[in-house]
């Protein structure tokens, strides 16, 4: 009897190999046996909140994991705040707020309250600062904003801060056609809305240490919270949610509403998706301003029960996060190749950024407790 050849066994080993890893990856994402699909209740940032509601999210969360998700909109600090006899008298399943820095606030607040919790950060997108022509143009030639490869970059945050928002100098002070009033930058209600508190992080970090890419200590934030202070009560009434205040900027005049406006990238991609054809009209008013560092705003599901660990596990799913992407701007956190800048070529994104760390729970809690009562602050 002849024996197979050396080849026809590496060849044979080979096939083997590849069916048993495409087993692998089909299997992975394998729709669970169960009779019906499960129901998990999560409360979420609301900018997520046109996400979860996407008819293609949802079938594949349905058909392929076997998953309802009911999404409740809710500010970041106000849900990792909520006490644990709350969260289970409300039957919630699953957190999801819009930075590490609420995950670290809701841990130190409920360490050990939920003997099943597990948390991955799915999504992310960074802080920016929305502007338009008129007052770019003018913080360039003030040497604030420097324009690089045809992106933006904010490189002296601090000057602005310091010599301009506390100094209240005004618009015209430094040539920007059109806009009146003094230079502040706008945001949601940073004591409500997580894209308004990043900016008060970012803020708090530039103005309390010497080194920005180091994020203060309780000590360091002290001697700057004063100042947050002020800086929070020069921007007057805002909005309380991040999706909400963003649509109101745009729709209300842009730059003549407030020249400067921070918020989280995804935002105006998900608006240029949804223009389809009329997004040129759209981005002729709007410039996208990088900080330089900037906080990258995560979004980490904190699981507090088994099922919702399965929902961690669903949104990992390449298709959800393709569609996370390119439809609503969120960049994955899990998938790599999926945050392709070509998706959007209309649209002047940074590909690296520089990042500074969110400061520890101790700051978080003390800056928040600053906003929400100046007593606070000395």
């Amino acid at each position: 009897m002849r024996l197979p050849s050396a080849r026809f066994l590496i060849g044979l080993v080979t096939v083997v190999a590849v069916c048993v890893a495409t087993a692998v990856l089909v299997q992975r994402f394998r729709p669970v046996a169960t009779a019906a699909p499960m129901t998990v209740t999560c409360i979420g940032g609301s900018e997520k909140s046109e996400l979860m509601a996407d008819p293609e999210v949802e079938r594949i969360l349905r058909d392929r994991h076997q998953l309802d998700v009911n999404f409740e909109p809710l500010g970041s600090y106000d849900q990792v705040q909520l006490s644990a006899d709350d969260l289970r008298a409300r039957q919630i399943d699953c957190l999801w707020p819009s930075s590490a820095s609420a995950q670290s606030v809701f841990e130190s607040l409920h360490q050990g309250a939920f003997p099943d919790y597990r948390w991955e950060n799915v999504l992310q997108s960074p802080e920016v600062v929305y502007a338009g022509p008129r007052g770019t143009d003018a913080l360039v030639k003030a040497g604030l904003v420097q324009q690089r490869d045809g992106r933006y970059y904010m490189v002296d945050v601090k000057s602005l801060l310091l010599d301009y928002v506390i100094k209240r100098k005004t618009w015209e002070s430094i040539g920007a056609a059109d806009l009146r009033g003094p230079i502040a930058v706008s945001s949601t209600d940073p004591a409500k809305s997580n894209s308004g508190f990043v900016l008060a992080q970012l803020e708090l970090s530039i103005l309390a240490t010497s080194d920005v890419f180091s994020a203060p200590n309780l000590q360091q934030a002290r001697t700057a919270l004063p100042t947050m202070r002020a800086l929070y009560d020069a921007q007057g009434l805002q909005a309380r949610g991040s999706d909400a205040g963003f649509r109101e900027w745009l729709t209300q005049g842009g730059e003549f509403k407030a020249p400067l406006y921070a918020g989280y990238e995804n935002q105006l991609i998900q608006q240029v998706v949804a223009a389809g054809d009329a997004s040129a009209s759209l981005l002729k008013n709007v410039r996208i301003l990088y900080p330089d560092p900037t906080i990258y705003s995560d979004h980490p599901i904190l699981a507090l029960d088994a099922d919702a660990g399965r929902f961690i596990d669903a949104m990992k799913d390449p298709e959800i996060q393709t569609i996370a992407w390119r439809k609503y701007g969120f960049r994955s956190a899990v998938q790599v190749g999926i945050n392709d800048l070509t998706t959007f070529k209309d649209l002047p994104l940074a590909e690296q950024i520089r990042t500074t760390p969110a400061p520890a729970a101790d700051v978080t809690l003390a800056l928040l407790n600053c906003l929400k009562d100046a007593k606070t602050c000395a």
